[in-house]
C-alpha cells in the first residue's frame, strides 16, 4: 500500500494508494517550524506560510487558490514548532493540479515586497484574533511557562514587531535556508495511477534547487528542579487551569505506555477525570488528559475549564486521580478499554485521504518511519497494567510540575496567588511523599490481547441507497459501503428549537445532553462504559430544525452494543439528578458566551434576522426555564418527537442488510406510534434594515451583516450554493478584495443558513476596531456588485467546480453520508440528492446568480456588530 523513494535532489516522496473515493490529497511536509527560528525570527515560519500563497514565477496572487477550488479542491496550510504542513485535496482526476500548484508554492514563490507588506496586516491581524481567545491564551500561558529556555515557549505565530519590521531579504534568505529538497516530504494518498503519478512528481518536483540545508541547534530546556507555576487574571468568564509534567519527545519507547495512560485518566466520558469532575458532579465545564510528543522534550497534562467556585474540588479531584495512578495499577477493563479504543482510531483513519497522508506524513517527519503506526500498536498491545504504574512514576515526578491558570480578575479575592501557590505547593509534597513508598505489587493479571483487523479493499464495491418503510411507519435508508469495516447510524427526528416555547427555552439542548444519561435498566456510567468498552461514539444532538441520536462502531462490535443502543434510544429516564447536573452546565455557558464574541455576534444576528420566529430563540436557553427543569419536562418533549412516525433512520458503511433491518425494526416498534412534526410557523416580512452594536471588550470587532435567505426545499437553493463559493474561498470574492488586497482580516467569509420556513444569507468579518467601517462599507460594495452585475462565466464554472469537488471530499466518511441523508429526508428532499451533487449544479448560469442575488440582497438588511468600538 506504501511506496517510498527519494528523487535526485533528495527530496522524499510517499505514495499510499486508496481507491475507496475518486479523491486524493497532496500534501508537502516540511521539518521546519517556529523552534527553528532565531531571536528576532520569531513568526517567521508561519508569515512564509502566508506569503508563498502570494505569487510564483508561474502564478499571479491568488491565482493557486481560483485554480485549486476551480478543479473542485481545498487548499490550506499550517505551521507548528517543528514543521510546516501545505496540503491540497482534490478530485482524483485533478491530481496534477494540486501537484503543480504545491511544488509553484514550495519551490518557488515570488516574495513580492508589495505583497508582503499587504500580508503583514493579515498575520497581525491573526495575532489579535488569538488574543481574544482564552484557549489560546491558556496554552500560551502554559508554553511560556513550561519552556523559558527553548523555542516551545514562544508562540509559532510570533511577535507583532517582528512581522512589522522583518524585511524582504531576510525572509528569502531563511526560506531559502530550510525550505530545501533534502528538508521535505512529499505524500500523495488517495485514488491514483502509481507509474502515472510518479511522471508528475519528477515532471514538477525534480527541479527544486539542491540547496544547502542549514541546519539549526535549538536552545536546551535546563532540569527543572522544583515546579513552575503561572497565575493570570484576565477578563475571560470562564477559568482555566493546565497541570503538566514533563515528558519525553517522539523518539521515546514510553509514548505508548504515556498514551494508555493517559486515556484512562482523561479521555472518553469513561475515564476516571471525567466521572469524578464532570459526570459525577459538575465541578467543571470539561476537563481531560493528554501528552504532547514533539521533536524535543514534551509533556503530559491534565486541563480544565470551570467556574471558580469549585476550584478547590477540582485540585483534590486531580490531585486524587494522580495519587491513584502512582498507587495502583489500572484495572483490566481499563486498560483493556484505553488499547482498543486507541487502535480503533486507525479504522475510522482509513476512512479519508487526508487522514491517510496526515498518518504517514507524521511518522516520516517525527521518526523517519512513515509505517511506525504498525510498531507502535504492537507496543501498545503489549502493555500490562504494571507499564502503566511504572510509567506513572517515572513521569509524574513533583520536581517536574507546572501549573497554569487563567481566572476573571473579579474571581482574585475567592483564589487568590497565595491560595494557589499554596495548593500547588501541598500537591508537590503529596505526589513527593507517594513515590517515596515502595512501588506497589501487581499480580500477574492476563489482559486479552487487543487486536484490530483493519482490512481494506483497494477496490470498493459501493451499493445504492435503499428505502424501507417499516411496518409501524419508521423511513429506514441504508447506504452500504463495505470497504472499511466501520458503521455510522443516524437517527432523527423534526422537532427541536421549533418545539420551544419562551417558558421551556433550552429545552432541546437539555434532551440532547442528558438523553445518554440513564435508562430503565443502564446507568450513565455503564452505558458511557459499554460503548467505550467497544470503540464506539454514541451521542445525541439537538438544534433548530431536528433531534437524534449519532452512533459509530466497528462491524465486529456491533452485535455486543445492540442492546445498550436500544435501550438508550427508547427507554431514556432523563434523571432529576443529572438533569440539573446539565442545566447548570448549560447555564455556566450562557454566562460564558461573552469569551466568544463570534457567539455573540451570531446570536444577536439571528435574533434580529428571525424575530418573532422559532429560529430567533436561544439554543442554549433562559435561565428562567433552565433554574426549574424538571424531568416531566424533557420527558413531555421526547415523547413529543421520539416516535416512529416522526423516525428517520440512517446507517451507512459495512453491515448485514438483513439482520440491520430486522434491528430497526423492534427498535422503532419499541419507540411507538405518535405524530410527525410538520409546523409551519409564519416569518413577518423585514421592513427596515437595522444596525445593532454590542460592546464587549476584545482585541477585535466581529461583524455580520446579512439578509432574509430562503428555504431549505426553495428551488434556488443550488443556485445560491454557487452564489456562495463565488464568495467563499481563498479564490473567492470576499477574500480577495478584503483580504488579500485590503489586509482588513484574516477571517471574512460568506455565511448561510436555509431553514424551514427561510433563512439567512451574509458575510461575518473579524477586524481590528479601526477597520470596522471600512470593513462593512466594503461588504456592501460586494453585495452590490451581485445586484448590479451578472457573475462571470468563468467565476461561475469555478464555483460549480469548487462544489462538486467539496462534495465529494465531504462523503469520504461512513458518518458524513449518513448525516447528509439523514438531514435530506428529513428535510423533505430526496436523499439521493447529495449524490447527484453535479447535475443539481451544472446547468447553474450566470444569469440565475445575478437574478438571486437581486432578490436577496436588493432588500433591509441587519448589520450586527461586537466589540471595543461602534463601526459606524
Amino acid at each position: 500500500m506504501l511506496t517510498q523513494y527519494q528523487l535526485k535532489n533528495k527530496m522524499k516522496v510517499l505514495l499510499i494508494e486508496s481507491h475507496k473515493a475518486p479523491v486524493v490529497a497532496v500534501q508537502v511536509w516540511v521539518k521546519t517550524g517556529s523552534a527553528d527560528e532565531k531571536k528576532k525570527e520569531e513568526g517567521l515560519s508561519h508569515f512564509i506560510e502566508h506569503l508563498v500563497f502570494k505569487g510564483t514565477r508561474k502564478f499571479g496572487v491568488g491565482e493557486i487558490a481560483r485554480i485549486v477550488e476551480g478543479s473542485g479542491g481545498e487548499l490550506n496550510a499550517y505551521t507548528t514548532f517543528d514543521q510546516t504542513v501545505f496540503h491540497v485535496t482534490m478530485s482524483e482526476k485533478d491530481l496534477e493540479v494540486g501537484l503543480e500548484c504545491l511544488s509553484e508554492m514550495m519551490g518557488y514563490p515570488k516574495f513580492d515586497g508589495g505583497e508582503i507588506d499587504r500580508e503583514r496586516e493579515v498575520v497581525i491581524e491573526e495575532i489579535k484574533r488569538s488574543f481574544d481567545n482564552p484557549n489560546q491564551v491558556a496554552s500560551q500561558q502554559l508554553f511560556s511557562t513550561l519552556y523559558r529556555k527553548h523555542p516551545y515557549g514562544i508562540p509559532v505565530i510570533g511577535y507583532e514587531k517582528n512581522i512589522r519590521e522583518v524585511s524582504k531579504s531576510k525572509i528569502a534568505k531563511y526560506y531559502h535556508s530550510r525550505y530545501v529538497p533534502s528538508n521535505m516530504t512529499l505524500v500523495v494518498a488517495g485514488s491514483f495511477e502509481k507509474p502515472e503519478t510518479k511522471k508528475l512528481i519528477e515532471k514538477y518536483y525534480a527541479g527544486f534547487e539542491k540547496s544547502k540545508l542549514n541546519k539549526i541547534t535549538r536552545a536546551v530546556e535546563p532540569k527543572q528542579k522544583h515546579f513552575y507555576s503561572n497565575y493570570k487574571t484576565t477578563e475571560f468568564q470562564e477559568a482555566s487551569l493546565n497541570l503538566a509534567f514533563r515528558g519525553p519527545g517522539a523518539k521515546s519507547k514510553d509514548i505508548a505506555a504515556i498514551d494508555v495512560m493517559c486515556m484512562i485518566l482523561g479521555v472518553g466520558d469513561s475515564s476516571r477525570l471525567m466521572q469524578k469532575l464532570r459526570m459525577q458532579k459538575p465541578l467543571v465545564m470539561s476537563v481531560g488528559a493528554g501528552s504532547y510528543n514533539p521533536l524535543d522534550n514534551g509533556f503530559i497534562a491534565v486541563s480544565a475549564h470551570f467556574q471558580m467556585e469549585n476550584i478547590r474540588e477540582i485540585f483534590s479531584g486531580i490531585q486524587e486521580e494522580i495519587l491513584r495512578l502512582l498507587s495502583e495499577p489500572p484495572s483490566i477493563e481499563e486498560l483493556e478499554r484505553a488499547k482498543l479504543n486507541i487502535q480503533s482510531d486507525e479504522i475510522f483513519g482509513l476512512e479519508t485521504v487526508d487522514g491517510l497522508a496526515r498518518k504517514v506524513g507524521i511518522y516520516q517527519l517525527m521518526l523517519n518511519d512513515p509505517q511506525y503506526f504498525e510498531q507502535y500498536i504492537k507496543q501498545v498491545q503489549k502493555l500490562t497494567a504494571k507499564d502503566i504504574l511504572l510509567t506513572a512514576r517515572k513521569y509524574f515526578n513533583p520536581a517536574n510540575l507546572t501549573v497554569t491558570m487563567l481566572l476573571n480578575k473579579k474571581e482574585e479575592a475567592q483564589f487568590s496567588k497565595k491560595d494557589f501557590l499554596s495548593t500547588i505547593e501541598t500537591m508537590e509534597k503529596t505526589i513527593g511523599k507517594v513515590l517515596k513508598q515502595p512501588v506497589p505489587k501487581v499480580k500477574p493479571m492476563k489482559a486479552k490481547v487487543v487486536d484490530i483487523k483493519t482490512p481494506m479493499k483497494l477496490k470498493p464495491s459501493v451499493s445504492p441507497i435503499a428505502k424501507h418503510r417499516l411496518s409501524n411507519g419508521a423511513l429506514v435508508i441504508l447506504k452500504k459501503n463495505p470497504e472499511v469495516p466501520v458503521m455510522s447510524i443516524k437517527m432523527g427526528f423534526l422537532g427541536g428549537l421549533r418545539l420551544e416555547s419562551e417558558q421551556n427555552n433550552g429545552a432541546t439542548l437539555l434532551l440532547s445532553n442528558t438523553w445518554t444519561s440513564g435508562t430503565g435498566k443502564l446507568t450513565e456510567e455503564l452505558i458511557a462504559a459499554t460503548v467505550e468498552n467497544n470503540a464506539a461514539s454514541l451521542s445525541a444532538f439537538g438544534g433548530r430544525n431536528s433531534v437524534g441520536l449519532s452512533f459509530d462502531c466497528i462491524k465486529g462490535y456491533f452485535e455486543k452494543l445492540k442492546p445498550t443502543l436500544s435501550d438508550v434510544v427508547t427507554g431514556p429516564t432523563f434523571p432529576q439528578g443529572l438533569l440539573n447536573r446539565e442545566a447548570h452546565i448549560q447555564k455556566e455557558h450562557l454566562k460564558n458566551r461573552a469569551d466568544s464574541p463570534q457567539a455573540v455576534v451570531s446570536q444577536k444576528f439571528m435574533e434580529n434576522i428571525f424575530e418573532g420566529h422559532p429560529y430567533a430563540k436561544d439554543l442554549l436557553g433562559q435561565n428562567s426555564f433552565l433554574d426549574k427543569a424538571k424531568t416531566s419536562d424533557i420527558q413531555k418533549l421526547f415523547s413529543q418527537t421520539v416516535n416512529s412516525d416522526n423516525a428517520v433512520i440512517v446507517a451507512a458503511g459495512d453491515f448485514d442488510e438483513s439482520k440491520l433491518l430486522k434491528y430497526f425494526e423492534e427498535v422503532s416498534t419499541a419507540m411507538g406510534n405518535g405524530k410527525k412534526q410538520e409546523q409551519v410557523f409564519a416569518l413577518k416580512p423585514l421592513t427596515e434594515s437595522k444596525k445593532i452594536f454590542l460592546p464587549l471588550a476584545k482585541e477585535q470587532t466581529h461583524i455580520i451583516v446579512g439578509y432574509r435567505g430562503i428555504s431549505l426545499t426553495d428551488e434556488r437553493r443550488y443556485a445560491l450554493e454557487v452564489l456562495q463559493a463565488i464568495l467563499a474561498g481563498q479564490g473567492g470574492r470576499l477574500f480577495l478584495e478584503l483580504r488579500d488586497k485590503a489586509s482588513l482580516a484574516y477571517t471574512v467569509a460568506p455565511i448561510h443558513m436555509n431553514g424551514i420556513e427561510s433563512g439567512y444569507f451574509g458575510a461575518y468579518i473579524g477586524c481590528s476596531p479601526e477597520k470596522g467601517e471600512k470593513a462593512i462599507s466594503m461588504l456592501d460594495i460586494e453585495f452590490q456588485k451581485l445586484i448590479d452585475q451578472a457573475p462571470s462565466l468563468e467565476e461561475v464554472n469555478r464555483a460549480r467546480k469548487y462544489l462538486i469537488g467539496q462534495n465529494h471530499i465531504g462523503l469520504q466518511k461512513n458518518s458524513s453520508q449518513a448525516t447528509s441523508i439523514l438531514f435530506d429526508e428529513i428535510y423533505g428532499i430526496d436523499s439521493r440528492e447529495t449524490f447527484h451533487f453535479y447535475e443539481h449544479v451544472k446547468n447553474i448560469k450566470p444569469a440565475d446568480i445575478h437574478k438571486l442575488a437581486r432578490e436577496l440582497f436588493d432588500t433591509k438588511s441587519i448589520t450586527v456588530a461586537v466589540g471595543a468600538k461602534c463601526p459606524w
